[in-house]
């Protein structure tokens, strides 16, 4: 926590740095928005697309583009899902050419190398016929994925493959005869091995994660490349071309940002070792094996998105900009010239952008508005909306919106998005909610999704969205201590580094006659629900919490395997015999319950809630106001539509007792 003249100097500094670059005016709509409303909107595409994932597929001519959408049904807890082709030349009605499939989770390659699910949506690949009469995609129904076809012009969709395991990804050769893709078979080594050690008993080792399963994690099937030939619908074992081809276009997709011209010439990232892809790298071409040119200004840094110009003669790329990288610039390159120059740059968050002739079609989110797809001509400015799944959304009632500049106490550059209430009157102080722990693109409920801001603003909260500030910008200080009281340092200067950035924003909302000082809430999921432990026990300034993705105490080692608690030792974290370090004083919920006066809703997924049990029993036994609600079949973000629905309600029910008075007490007395 800051100490009080350290506190002042900030707030000081902030007044001095702060500045409101925009204000969004609130819709003037009579209808209340509702949780329920936020539930059921339509998303398309990943949450936040890596290297090589789309949202939108070009058709061939780049005339069209396809899109998966899914629409939340809470009632039914279902989405609703279907392919949409979209016209990028007019503003004509979309076409919906498939329909139906479940919503498809994500996995990846957690701490310690386990393969767990996020709780995202799972990027689905969408292809083009080179003829453009057909679109390729996966959809799953029932247990597996596998890819479809469907027509174009919406007359016909097909399964194309039949594999009993599923399909992971797929890729439509050249020729449009062929396509390979990568399946899984089970092994009946691996699987009869794994039987004999099951009546042996499993020694527990690196394979065991207890805090998601009470079995190792190891897989019994292994992956294989296929392929099929179109015409006949046949199967087969793909062929080395084949493979080749397959693994070349999954190593191309995850290299980074990578354009080519007409003429062969190759816009990438250059980093100093010649790898491709670092957010500090510069955007440089080359020609077959030669180096051209690199540009070394720093506005062609970190280029997100790279693409030539139709005459091949200049680069153009997309790469964050402004104060704390709050903004989206579009640059030009010539290759041989110093300096780009900037054409366009926006508070938008523009995803996947594509280029369509001079133009780009592009993913747009607004604060105030879900995605949608633009076609967006950076020489002018103007952006045409082709395609808007949520048009109803403009009829609600929304609380407007100011973007706000400050540093912290470290210096960094922060920024982050005031929600009005809905009916704000100038010089009445209302209760405020902090919300975690990204502010880019349409804020709806913080990082996961549970924390649902413009509900919020509607029943009469002031909202503060915060970016997190990007722990790469703090110094590194030498110490005396060893290496690893070295990185418990460094984390817990990260931890204040947040923290000092959500307060000073805080303070200042408090002293302009925003925010009432006695009624100030916090929330967080995943590093936000870090940021909620660090604040309740290191500051004074919050009345009530919430958070999903708990708890970091000294009993992690036990709950994570030993695999993860390696990792997480190699980064700082202290091992469980160092229970009593200095670094969880600052951090246990365990350590410090006696401490901690402030409301907590925990909100846990059934895959991670042992790894809160012990803070919510320690909170019980201090006699303090804790509840902790698990919900199952869920992972680390929650994506039935049902338990999003419900951590929204009980989210808004919780503020609305602990910093207002409203609600009935029995709802958070446990029989415990």
């Amino acid at each position: 926590m800051l100490a009080a003249s350290s506190l002042v100097i900030w707030i000081a500094f902030f007044w001095c740095n702060a500045a409101a670059s925009s204000t969004i005016a609130a819709n003037a709509s009579e209808i209340r928005l509702t949780p329920d409303d936020l539930v059921r909107l339509s998303d398309f595409g990943p949450s936040s697309p890596g290297a090589g994932e789309h949202i939108i597929s070009l058709s061939p001519d780049r005339k069209m583009a396809a899109v998966q959408v899914r629409t939340a049904d809470p009632s039914s807890n279902q989405y609703l899902i279907r392919i949409d082709v979209v016209d990028l030349t007019s503003r004509g009605p979309s076409r919906t050419i498939d329909e139906g499939g479940v919503f498809t989770l994500q996995f990846v390659s957690g701490i310690g190398g386990a393969t767990v699910s996020t709780g995202y949506a799972a990027v689905t690949p969408i292809i083009w016929s080179r003829d453009g009469r057909w679109v390729y995609f996966l959809k799953r129904l029932a247990e597996t994925t596998q890819v479809w076809r469907a027509a174009a012009t919406g007359e016909r969709s097909e399964a194309v493959t039949h594999e009993a395991e599923g399909v992971d990804d797929f890729l439509l050769l050249a020729d449009d005869r062929r396509l390979v893709y990568s399946s899984r078979q089970r092994d009946p080594v691996l699987e009869a091995a794994l039987g004999a050690e099951a009546l042996r008993g499993f020694r527990y080792d690196s394979r065991f994660i207890p805090l998601f399963d009470d079995g190792p994690q190891e897989s019994v099937t292994k992956r294989v490349t296929k392929a099929i030939d179109l015409p006949t619908d046949r199967a087969r074992a793909a062929t080395a071309d084949e493979a080749a081809d397959f693994v070349r276009h999954v190593q191309i997709a995850s290299a980074g940002p990578l354009a080519i011209s007409k003429t062969g010439r190759r816009a990438f990232v250059s980093v100093s070792d010649g790898l491709h892809g670092s957010n500090n790298g510069k955007v440089a071409v080359r020609r077959g094996s030669d180096l051209e040119q690199v540009c070394n200004s720093a506005d062609c840094a970190g280029a997100l998105t790279i693409w030539w110009t139709e005459d091949g003669n200049r680069v153009r790329f997309i790469r964050r900009y402004g104060w704390g990288s709050s903004e989206m610039a579009i640059f030009e390159w010539k290759p041989g010239s110093s300096q780009p120059e900037r054409l366009y740059v926006t508070q938008d968050l523009l995803l996947d952008c594509q280029p369509v002739d001079e133009e780009l079609a592009c993913a747009r989110e607004r604060s105030a508005e879900p995605r949608h797809i633009v076609v967006l001509n950076p020489d002018t400015g103007r952006a045409k909306v082709v395609y808007d799944p949520n048009q109803g959304f403009r009829r609600f009632s929304l609380g407007s919106i100011e973007r706000l500049h400050w540093r912290n106490e470290f210096g960094i550059e922060t920024f982050g998005d005031l929600v009005y209430p809905i009916g704000y009157v100038r010089g009445h102080a209302y209760p405020l909610i902090v919300v975690q722990y990204i502010s880019r693109g349409f804020l709806r409920g913080g990082v996961g999704d549970e924390f649902p801001i413009q509900a919020f603003a509607n029943r009469g909260y002031a909202v503060l969205s915060v970016q997190r500030p990007d722990v790469g910008l703090l110094q590194r200080e030498p110490s005396s201590s060893g290496v690893r009281d070295d990185k418990s340092i460094e984390k817990l200067k990260d931890r204040r580094s947040v923290l000092s950035s959500i307060e000073n924003a805080v303070q200042s909302l408090i002293d302009r006659g925003v925010a009432n000082p006695l009624e100030i809430g916090i929330t967080g999921l995943s590093d936000g629900s870090s940021t909620v432990q660090f604040a309740l026990i290191n500051s004074s300034m919050f009345k009530a919490a919430s958070v999903s993705g708990c708890c970091w105490d000294p009993y992690q080692d036990a709950v994570v395997g030993p695999r993860a608690a390696k990792a997480y030792h190699e980064s700082g974290w202290p091992e469980l015999i160092n229970y009593d370090s200095d670094f969880w004083s600052h951090m246990s919920l365990i350590e410090n319950a006696r401490r901690i006066s402030v409301p907590l809703l925990i909100q846990q997924s059934d895959d991670e809630f042992r790894g809160a049990i012990a803070s919510y029993m320690a909170l019980k036994q201090a006699n303090r106001a804790v509840a902790l609600y698990v919900f199952p079949n869920e992972h680390h973000v929650k994506w039935q539509p049902s338990h999003r629905l419900a951590a929204y309600e009980r989210n808004l029910r919780w503020f609305d007792f602990w910093l207002r008075g409203i609600g009935d007490s029995r709802e958070w007395k446990s029989d415990d």
